[in-house]
C-alpha cells in the first residue's frame, strides 16, 4: 500500500480533541530497549517532507477531522489517506460515502457483520466470507483475501466495454439499414421482406449474441474504460462509422451507374420495385458492412481478450462471411431459388461483383483501423481534451490532488 520510498504522515488526536500531524520515517538506532539492534520510528521535521506522501489515521481521529476541520482540509485527507484503522462500522460506511462524493469509484472488502454498512454503500462490495457480510454485499468471493479485487475489476471493465460495443453495433446497424432504405426510397424502391429478415435475424441477431462471449483481458491497465454513452469519444465513433456507411454505399451505387450494361430503374407504381440493380448492389454492400461493424467493434486490448479466443464469434463469422461472399459472387444459375427468394437481380459481369467485395473489404479495413487504432490512440485523447477546453480535471479528487498547497497539512495546523 505504501512504497518504502514514500513518506507517511500520521494524524493523531490530542487529549484536548485537537488533531496533530507528524511525519514518520524509519531510521536505524544502535540499540532498542532489549539491547538489540533494531528499527524505531523517528519524527522528521515538517520542512523535510518530500512528496509523494501518505496519511494514516484511526477512527477517533477520522471523526474529529470530519467534524471540526474545514471541508478542504478534510477532503485533502481523504485523497491522501492510505491507512484508515480501528474504525467503527458507521465510520467505515461514512468513509465510503465521502470518497464517493469526491468522484472515487469505491470497492470495499469485508468479512463480518461490522462491514455490512460499508459493503452496501460501496460501488462494489465484496464479501470475503459467507457469513453476515454476504447478505449486504453484491459479490461474494470464495478466495478469503483481496486477490479477488483484480478479478472483479477485469470482469467489470470487460462487461462495461462489451456493453458499449453492443450498443454501438445495434445503433450503427439501425443507421446502416436506414441509409440503405433512404437511398432506395429515392429510386422508389425498397428492401425485400426476406432481405430484411436475412439482415435482422441472421446477421445482426447472430453477432449481437456472440459479441458478449469475449472474456476479460488477463492484465489490468491504469487507464479506465469510458464510463458514459454520451461521451465525446462514443459520439465521435458513431459519427465516423456512420460517415463510412454512407460513403461506401453511395460509392457502390455510383460504381454501378458507370457500368456499360447498367439500365436505370423504371419505377412501376403498381409494385415495390425490389428486383433491380440498385437494390441488389446496396443489399450486397450493406451485408458486408454489418460483418465489418461486428468485427471492428469487438476490439480486444486492453480490456478484453483477443477476438480469436471467442469461439462462438469465430463460428458465426466463419458461416456468415462465406455466405455473404456467395450471395455476391455466385452465378445466378447456382441455387436459382436463393436469388428468387431474396429478390436479387444478377449482375451481368462477374468482375463487377468482385469489385463490390473489394470495396466491402476496404470498408472493413478502414472501420477496423478507426476502432482499433485511431480512436483509442493517445493523440486522439489529447485532441479531445483540447477541444473540450478543460481547465480543471473532470473528477473532483484529481482537482483536490493538484491543489494541495506546499507543506500541507502543517501549513494549516501550525
Amino acid at each position: 500500500m505504501i512504497p518504502s520510498t514514500h513518506s507517511v504522515i500520521v494524524a493523531e488526536t490530542t487529549p484536548t480533541s485537537l488533531v496533530s500531524f507528524r511525519v514518520l520515517g524509519e531510521g536505524r538506532s544502535p540499540t532498542t530497549e532489549s539491547g538489540e539492534e533494531g528499527t524505531t520510528p523517528l519524527i522528521i521535521k515538517a520542512g523535510d517532507l518530500q512528496p509523494p506522501f501518505h496519511m494514516a489515521l484511526d477512527g477517533k481521529t477520522f471523526s474529529v477531522l470530519r467534524e471540526s476541520s474545514s471541508q478542504d482540509d478534510y477532503q485533502r485527507v481523504l485523497v491522501k489517506g492510505t491507512v484508515f484503522a480501528r474504525m467503527a462500522p458507521d465510520q467505515k460506511a461514512q468513509l465510503v460515502r465521502d470518497l464517493q462524493s469526491i468522484g472515487y469509484g469505491v470497492a470495499m472488502c469485508g468479512d463480518g457483520a461490522n462491514d455490512c454498512g460499508a459493503l452496501k454503500a460501496a460501488h462494489a462490495g465484496i464479501s470475503l466470507s459467507e457469513t453476515e457480510a454476504s447478505v449486504a454485499s453484491p459479490f461474494t468471493s470464495k478466495i478469503p483475501d483481496i486477490s479477488c479485487v483484480p478479478i472483479l475489476l477485469r470482469e467489470g471493465r470487460c462487461a462495461l466495454v462489451t456493453s458499449f460495443s453492443i450498443f454501438k453495433f445495434m445503433a450503427l446497424y439501425s443507421l446502416a439499414e436506414f441509409i440503405t432504405v433512404s437511398i432506395l426510397y429515392s429510386y422508389e424502391s425498397n428492401l425485400g421482406d426476406w432481405q430484411y429478415l436475412y439482415i435482422d435475424l441472421v446477421l445482426v441477431f447472430a453477432f449481437s449474441v456472440v459479441m458478449g462471449y469475449t472474456g476479460p483481458h488477463p492484465h489490468l491497465v491504469k487507464r479506465r474504460p469510458l464510463g458514459t454513452l454520451a461521451g465525446v469519444h462514443v459520439m465521435l465513433s458513431l459519427g465516423l462509422q456512420t460517415l463510412l456507411l454512407i460513403v461506401f454505399q453511395i460509392s457502390a451505387l455510383l460504381y454501378l451507374q458507370k457500368q456499360p450494361w447498367y439500365q436505370p430503374l423504371n419505377p412501376d407504381p403498381e409494385s415495390r420495385n425490389i428486383r433491380c440493380s440498385e437494390n441488389t448492389v446496396l443489399f450486397q454492400i450493406s451485408i458486408f458492412q454489418y460483418v465489418a461493424l461486428a468485427v471492428s467493434l469487438s476490439t480486444a486490448a486492453p480490456y478484453r481478450r483477443p477476438l480469436y479466443t471467442n469461439v462462438w464469434f469465430l463460428l458465426a463469422l466463419g458461416i456468415l462471411f462465406p455466405l455473404n461472399i456467395y450471395l455476391t459472387l455466385a452465378p445466378a444459375h447456382w441455387w436459382t431459388w436463393l436469388w428468387e427468394w431474396l429478390q436479387m437481380k444478377p449482375h451481368p459481369s462477374l468482375w463487377f461483383s468482385v469489385a463490390i467485395v473489394e470495396l466491402a473489404l476496404f470498408n472493413f479495413l478502414i472501420s477496423h483501423l478507426l476502432e482499433g487504432y485511431i480512436l483509442p490512440s493517445e493523440c486522439v485523447r489529447v485532441l479531445l481534451r483540447w477541444v473540450r477546453c478543460k481547465t480543471k480535471p473532470r473528477n473532483k479528487y484529481k482537482h483536490l490532488l493538484s491543489s494541495i498547497p506546499p507543506n500541507w497539512p502543517f501549513t494549516s495546523h501550525s
